[in-house]
């Protein structure tokens, strides 16, 4: 059975990236996004940068990803997160599953590139629609966004101004795939909350390095959540929890 949408790929070796948004104790925004076609597993350089970067912020959000190659090849323009910036506003965006390319390239009116992967015309098709950082409107977004689901729309997505962010994270798969115990299992996404941090991560993180705990539980199938932070007072100012249906 092939889950991700290829068979080709035999681990997540297939490059990876992070952005890291924060504040200093100074009160200095701090954006930082890395991507590289090198596994996450090779390149302790970055990782020792990521590191020293996330211990000198006061407060700040993480999106990290290591690929898994299902379509595109690898090189930097289809590593994620992938990173959209020309509307006034940031995005970023890691994805997990397989979606619709070519209908969204064709409701957006634009070409369907050879070599670009499907996670970027979803990026696309939800940076374009996004009215406001407001939550219910990036909610309705992503929402319409999950008709183009072919396998999962598992997602990170981090959207930034200056002073604030949302952080948004799906788990939907396409209905079809409900019945099948081995989809179902594969796609699951876990979230960690404690006292000091929170953190989204996936089945195959829970497997590898068995961080289960009273802190961990599932986001359920066909939800996500989307939380806004006030940089500024480093602080979470909003939370909405929403369903997703075809």
């Amino acid at each position: 059975m092939d889950l991700r949408g290829s068979r080709r790929c035999e681990g997540h070796g297939d490059g990876w990236g992070y952005v890291l948004v924060g504040v200093l104790e100074s009160g200095e925004e701090v954006v930082d996004h890395y991507r590289s076609t090198r596994p996450v597993y090779e390149d302790t350089h970055a990782l020792s940068r990521l590191k020293e970067s996330a211990e000198g912020l006061a407060f700040g959000v993480l999106v990290a990803h290591s690929r898994r190659m299902a379509e595109g090849s690898v090189r930097i323009g289809n590593t994620h997160p992938l990173y959209y910036a020309w509307r006034g506003f940031d995005m970023w965006i890691a994805h997990n599953g397989v979606v619709d390319a070519d209908a969204i390239a064709k409701d957006l009116g634009v070409p369907r590139a050879e070599d670009a992967t499907d996670t970027y015309y979803l990026g696309e098709f939800i940076y374009r629609s996004v009215g406001s950082l407001g939550l219910d409107d990036i909610v309705r977004k992503v929402r319409r966004a999950s008709k183009y689901t072919r396998t999962a729309m598992n997602t990170l997505m981090l959207f930034y101004t200056r002073g604030r962010a949302v952080l948004v994270v799906t788990s939907y798969l396409n209905p079809d795939k409900l019945g099948d115990p081995k989809v179902v299992e594969y796609y699951k996404l876990y979230l960690l909350r404690s006292s000091s941090a929170s953190a989204a991560f996936s089945s195959s993180l829970l497997k590898r390095f068995d961080v289960l705990s009273e802190e961990v539980s599932e986001i359920p199938p066909q939800s996500g959540l989307a939380v806004e932070v006030d940089l500024r007072e480093r602080a979470e100012v909003g939370r909405i929890p929403f369903k997703l249906s075809a």
